[in-house]
């Protein structure tokens, strides 16, 4: 059970590394990360689509194709991931939305904004 809770905390805040790195470097300078989240950063600049949403949609056809081929402990712990990183993503997108831009110069973003979520 010990091993059950840290595995859990270990991933919110791996979380929150992802979701800060991606909201204060990567969104304000139009950079985008790898995955489903830098898909879901496209489709925010196209659409004006809220990142975290987008990110848990395209997660869902990976999410049926877990239930069936993975042990289900693996299976719990990639939906509460996904499902955190994704609220984290709208939490973060919107509370620092009006907050100023950290660096303007892509390349410090892109070297912080990988710093920060290579944390995780």
């Amino acid at each position: 059970m010990k091993r059950f809770i840290e595995d859990f905390i270990l991933i919110i805040i791996g979380c929150t590394f992802m979701a800060l790195g991606v909201v204060l470097f990567l969104l304000p300078n139009q950079l985008s990360s790898g995955g489903f989240s830098g898909i879901s950063t496209v489709l925010y600049y196209l659409f004006n689509f809220k990142i975290g949403t987008v990110t848990l949609l395209l997660n869902i056809p990976l999410f049926v194709f877990a239930f069936f081929k993975f042990k289900k402990s693996f299976f719990f712990k990639a939906i509460f991931g996904t499902v955190t990183l994704s609220l984290l993503l709208n939490f973060f997108e919107n509370l620092l939305s009006d907050m100023t831009v950290l660096t303007e110069d892509r390349l410090l973003a892109s070297i912080y904004g990988g710093l920060v979520v290579g944390i995780r």
